[in-house]
């Protein structure tokens, strides 16, 4: 009968590494204010080079930036046009390495109770609650939702605008003299047509 036991190191017990989807860009979307579109706050960003923190949908004093870290394909249910209240097709995408550095973190999914009693007040921004036992349930986990406390500053070759059509592109070039301050302007309708 052969042994079960194996030494550690052993070659013929190597692990296949594991084969889990990355994104190399994290995801931040804007959408109108009572002043302005979703594209003029989307070339603020632009022009001023930060992604400005808010308290909207945060808990505690805070402000945090937030993002998401899902591919495209998973993009077009986040910005479902049911969902146009919370996000518009108009955004910016930062490199995710970047913004690791920068602070970037991935939320903690947690009920607000079981968070209150294990985090700081202060820490409180991280936390996006999670209430599987109410009815209807509360569960964002889907968003794979990072934020960063206050603003995210970033460097025009570290970031993409992402623009609904073909349309907003040439608005975005157009509003800066064919020379946007970002590594590239992407229409994410035409992404999502080619994506299976």
């Amino acid at each position: 009968m052969r042994s079960l036991a194996f030494r550690a190191g052993d070659p013929k017990m190597k692990r296949a590494p594991a084969k889990i989807p990355a994104v190399a860009m994290l995801t931040h979307f804007t959408r109108a204010s009572t002043s302005a579109t979703a594209l003029d706050n989307l070339v603020t960003i632009l022009k001023d080079g930060v992604i400005r923190g808010s308290s909207r949908m945060i808990r505690g004093a805070r402000p945090a930036v937030c993002m998401f870290d899902v591919p495209i394909s998973e993009l077009r249910t986040i910005l479902d046009r049911r969902n146009r209240r919370r996000y518009e097709p108009f955004g910016i995408a930062v490199d995710k390495r970047y913004a690791f550095t920068m602070g970037a973190r991935p939320v903690i999914y947690l009920p607000w109770r079981e968070a209150e009693k294990i985090l700081a007040a202060e820490e409180s921004w991280r936390v996006v609650s999670l209430e599987i036992d109410k009815t209807p349930p509360v569960d964002w986990s889907f968003e794979r939702e990072w934020r960063v406390a206050g603003d995210l500053a970033f460097e025009p070759p570290l970031a993409a605008a992402l623009v609904e059509t073909w349309k907003d592109v040439d608005e975005i070039f157009e509003r800066f003299d064919g020379r946007p301050p970002c590594a590239g302007v992407i229409p994410i309708a035409e992404m999502f047509a080619t994506v299976a």
